[in-house]
């Protein structure tokens, strides 16, 4: 999915389908947990319950399935039943939207091998996304900061939220959106005693990449359990929710101090190039660096070009608008050795991207003296009271050979 893609996109530097007998049995399994824990626990509260459980990382997915389906149960049954035929998916997207704490699981199926791929959090207007290399992604609803597992900037951008979108609108690519007419007025494909679940045809231009999407709600709150999207072949994603009561602290919520950068200049804008020095990047001395290519139009005047051309550059400049440039970067190790050069890094204002490179005669092994260097670098651009000058700020380091798999 393209908007998991942006995800993925961030944390990665964040079709088999299940027969109904499977999802049946893993049902009642979770309730036979859930019978048994009451049974042999009951002088337990159920936070003391919870830490148990917590202890055994083989028992978290299934204990948050536990906690979601008693909250839907006991709802169910206090309200009394419920036509669930006729709710229509626009019902679920009204009931999403007053949801103002959720906790997401993201799993991916790939070659019958399920792993997570993150986990989410999400809190008055602020989430927190943890990848599997344990980069974090903060996003405060203005702005977005990555970092990796050793708490360095390595992205900044524009907020998935910017334009006032909910989480659950961004978190499912948009299918929870009160925009999306296509599924507006869909109701349930099956209706059980506790659960809804709508089978949603994917959107025309994800035709090619999406086989459908199913998504699970609790019958009473209308609030979704569960989402899967297959995509075409065997793979699929596995989206889990859960609403347990909220135990992050708001200080979970804030970014760690992303330092100061190695090095800034100031650059004009399809002028020469320009040599910076770098402080505190171990091993690399300098930057050899060059602005061009501004872009500011619409949409479809994208120019023909292979950075312009990327999968993620489209919708992304469609969310944020320009003015865009592009970035050459050069550097040159202690050793007075060049690198490759980056050509064409896309840089939005006030964004910190991602790039790499290693020797100038190609690889990560082919320097001079044979050592391995994997330069990672990422730069912010800023305005000046000068319409063609800008600064250029730019933090890098050596990625260690044993981390390349980030």
């Amino acid at each position: 999915m393209r908007q998991t893609n942006k995800i993925e996109q961030l944390i990665d530097n964040l079709h088999d389908r299940t027969s109904a007998e499977l999802d049946e049995k893993t049902l009642k399994d979770v309730f036979s947990v859930m019978e048994k824990s009451t049974k042999t626990q009951p002088a337990l509260k159920q936070s003391n319950i919870w830490r148990i459980i917590m202890k055994n990382p083989m028992t978290k997915l299934a204990a948050a399935a536990v906690i979601i389906i008693a909250v839907l149960i006991g709802a169910n049954q206090f309200s009394g039943s419920i036509d669930g035929a006729s709710v229509a998916w626009a019902d679920v997207v009204t009931q999403v939207s007053r949801v103002d704490y959720i906790h997401v699981y993201y799993f991916k199926s790939r070659d019958n091998d399920v792993k997570c791929d993150f986990e989410a959090w999400y809190s008055d207007g602020k989430m927190v996304m943890r990848g599997k290399m344990g980069d974090m992604i903060y996003d405060d609803g203005r702005v977005q900061q990555a970092f990796d597992q050793h708490k360095r900037l390595i992205g900044k951008e524009q907020s998935l939220f910017a334009k006032g979108q909910p989480f659950f609108e961004v978190i499912t690519a948009g299918l929870l959106s009160h925009k999306n007419e296509q599924f507006t007025q869909q109701t349930p494909a099956n209706v059980g005693d506790d659960f809804l679940i709508y089978d949603l045809d994917p959107p025309p231009d994800e035709g090619d990449f999406l086989a459908n999407v199913t998504i699970t709600v609790g019958k009473s709150s209308l609030l979704p359990v569960q989402m899967k999207i297959y995509q075409e072949g065997s793979d699929y994603d596995l989206v889990l929710f859960d609403y347990e009561a909220l135990q992050k602290p708001k200080e979970f919520f804030e970014p760690p101090a992303s330092g100061t950068s190695n090095g800034s200049t100031e650059i004009v804008l399809d002028g020469p190039e320009v040599v910076m020095d770098l402080v505190g990047a171990e091993g690399i001395k300098q930057a050899i660096v060059r602005l061009h290519g501004k872009f500011d139009g619409t949409v479809d005047q994208i120019p023909e070009d292979s950075r312009y051309d990327s999968k993620f550059f489209p919708k992304n400049y469609k969310r944020k608008g320009g003015p865009v440039f592009k970035l050459d970067a050069t550097f040159i190790t202690d050793e007075g050795y060049l690198s490759q050069t980056n050509e064409f890094l896309i840089l939005w204002l006030g964004e910190t991207p991602q790039g790499g490179v290693g020797s100038a005669a190609g690889g990560l092994d082919n320097w001079p003296d044979g050592k391995y260097r994997n330069i990672k670098f990422y730069p912010t651009l800023k305005a000046t009271d000068r319409e063609d000058v800008f600064l250029l700020e730019m933090r890098c380091f050596l990625l260690p050979k044993q981390s390349n798999t980030q």
